[in-house]
């Protein structure tokens, strides 16, 4: 894991220092090393985060002849059999790493190299006798990559805040991500809410060569359904999950895993005890006083316990959120309306006292169907018949009911319209209406670019049902612009790796074969697992790893929000201070359901505060 930054300046017109400042905004990401080298019109920067070769590995990376360098921020599970396979080809290595399979894989087979690679990766090529740059994010996007450029200068980074220590662009708030995040609590890529900054979308490639940038995508659809009986499928899943967890405990350093009370984290360390030659070490937050449901230290101690790990536990009280909350932003770069996010950052820096990576729980859900609003896209067919005349009834009824966001939700759903719009309906935490009170008229490019973001995705399955859709979307878009950014960025603000064996490639290519009918609901997931998580932690209901911010939303953190949105503070040009005081009062009430609004709102003023004012 590392931070990568490039700087493309043909006519020299960056200053001297540009890489130097890039590479100590990334400084957090790779504290064992750093390197800044120059080649013709490139400037490539490397901070190490020292996992595999941790005595030979640095970076760049050159070909035999230097005429290819790399830079690669990441993990290639496949590293072993690719470096086989390209030495059998004539092909020499210098060193033990990983990522030096990037540059002789590119020899090789070109761009078509991305095709080759199992693995989480963010990394740039030079190809200087072609004078031709290579840039890749992983299917999943697990690892950010974002770019700009000023029409003659082109530079790439791990993170947004290097790309503004290189001067190429400043920080200014885009409107129309801003729509996107007061719907969807995230901005779907390329777009982020930085104008002028591009997120480079997972799976995408983007090459640069004489003045021209071109992205082009290298997503995979599903393959054919599989055949053959719940138990057979069930019992394959828990093989290919088992060697997917042991692929991704490749480290030349101590490793762990973060640890829940429920049965995704449990069955990530009962593979881990499985397959490892040491007892893994796990570790685990929860909030005091917030009742064992939200705090899980009690059921994840049992867990560990059963599973026989090296347990570590801490805690945050409701006094240190806000606190926790302004580092968070400010190495999220992006609101993600996660309030997880200070939580795993505070555990990172928990964990990262004890070990340099971690493998977590992420992306169990999005594939096999885990969430609530899965369960609702099963039921959109029946929505979209009932006549769109009773729509204005269905909702005048749904505002009648107190914290009624799901009913009001299902009522803006009902009646013809598109599958991209319906799908983006079910996770959307306002409508039109709501965002116009708060901040106006949207832009009109934002409800069409949306759309179009969800079709481009949807496409690979437009065959199939609704629900097999939704899971797709929630995979494909959700997870790399949202809870996956968010994973990295917190992490890594601890310079702690997270590895996430539910999205690994092989994994998850078979899972997306399993009829949507069998995995829906997590039921097949469940019977995978069930011989390896303890009875106790099978049995336990699903809860997502959250914090009590619905409880302290009702008290002080609420009042927070309002002060934040004053009329006379800085966020009055952009936010109505009466609507941002009348939803923080019918959340306190208990009237409505207001709490993830009220958070994503939280989060962006303090990204505001930061990036915006400056302060």
């Amino acid at each position: 894991m590392c931070g990568i930054a490039v700087i493309l300046d043909p006519a020299g017109s960056a200053p001297p220092d540009t890489g130097a400042r890039m590479a100590a905004a990334l400084r957090h990401r790779g504290p064992d090393g750093n390197a800044i080298r120059r080649d013709g019109p490139v400037t490539l920067v490397h901070t190490r985060l020292a996992i595999i070769d941790v005595a030979g590995g640095d970076q760049p990376l050159a070909s035999e002849d230097g005429a290819v360098s790399a830079i690669v921020n990441g993990e290639i599970y496949n590293h072993v059999a690719l470096r086989e396979e390209l030495e059998s080809l004539g092909h020499r290595f210098a060193t033990r790493s990983d990522s030096e399979v990037v540059v002789h894989a590119y020899e090789q087979f070109g761009d078509d190299l991305v095709g080759r690679l199992n693995g989480i990766y963010a990394f740039v090529v030079w190809d200087s006798g072609r004078r031709r740059l290579l840039a890749a994010r992983d299917p999943l996007g697990v690892k950010p990559l974002y770019w700009c450029t000023d029409g003659t200068r082109l530079a790439i980074a791990s993170e947004i805040g290097a790309l503004l220590a290189g001067g190429l662009t400043k920080a200014r708030l885009d409107r129309i991500a801003l729509d996107h995040f007061l719907a969807l609590r995230c901005v779907p890529s390329p777009r982020t809410l930085f104008e002028g900054v591009q997120r480079l979308p997972a799976a995408t490639r983007l090459a640069a060569s004489g003045g021209e940038i071109a992205l082009s995508g290298f997503r995979e659809p599903p393959r054919e359904q599989l055949a053959g009986s719940a138990e057979e499928l069930a019992g394959e899943l828990r093989e290919r999950f088992v060697d997917a967890v042991e692929r991704q405990m490749m480290s030349d350093v101590p490793y762990g895993a973060l640890l829940s009370g429920g049965i995704d984290s449990a069955a990530i360390v009962a593979a881990m005890a499985s397959r490892a030659e040491v007892v893994p070490s796990t570790f685990s937050i929860g909030f005091p006083g917030a009742g064992e449901t939200l705090d899980e230290r009690a059921a994840a101690a049992r867990t560990a316990a059963a599973i026989g790990t090296d347990h570590h536990a801490t805690a945050m009280e409701a006094s240190g959120f806000l606190d926790e909350l302004s580092g968070c932003v400010r190495r999220l770069e992006e609101p993600c309306g996660m309030p997880s996010a200070p939580a795993l950052l505070q555990l990172s820096r928990f964990a990262a006292r004890h070990v340099k990576v971690v493998l977590s729980g992420q992306g169990a859900d999005e594939p096999h169907g885990g969430y609530g609003h899965h369960r609702a896209a099963a039921a959109l067919p029946m929505l979209e018949r009932v006549p769109g005349a009773l729509a204005p009834l269905a909702r005048g009824l749904a505002d009648a009911l107190p914290r009624n966001e799901r009913a009001k939700r299902a009522a803006r759903l009902i009646g013809p319209m598109p599958d991209s719009e319906r799908l983006l309906g079910l996770v959307e935490v306002t409508d039109p209406a709501q965002r116009t009170r708060l901040v106006g008229v949207a832009p009109e490019e934002a409800l069409p670019e949306r759309r179009a973001s969800a079709e481009e995705i949807i496409s690979a399955v437009a065959d199939r049902s609704l629900l097999e859709q939704a899971l797709y979307l929630d995979t494909h878009l959700f997870l790399p612009d949202r809870l996956l950014l968010c994973g990295d960025k917190m992490s890594m603000a601890c310079s702690l790796e997270q590895r996430v064996p539910y999205l690994d490639l092989e994994l998850l290519s078979f899972v997306e074969q399993i009829p949507v009918e069998l995995r829906s609901g997590k039921a097949l997931h469940r019977a995978a697992v069930a011989g390896l998580v303890p009875p106790e932690t099978l049995q336990r209901p699903k809860h997502g790893f959250s914090t009590p911010y619905d409880q302290w939303l009702r008290s002080s953190l609420g009042e927070e929000v309002a002060r934040r949105y004053a009329a006379d503070g800085p966020l009055a040009d952009l936010f109505d201070a009466g609507e941002v005081t009348r939803l923080v009062g019918r959340h306190r009430s208990g009237r409505s359901d207001h709490k993830n609004l009220l958070y994503s709102l939280l989060e962006l003023s303090e990204w505001h505060a930061i990036f915006i004012e400056g302060s």
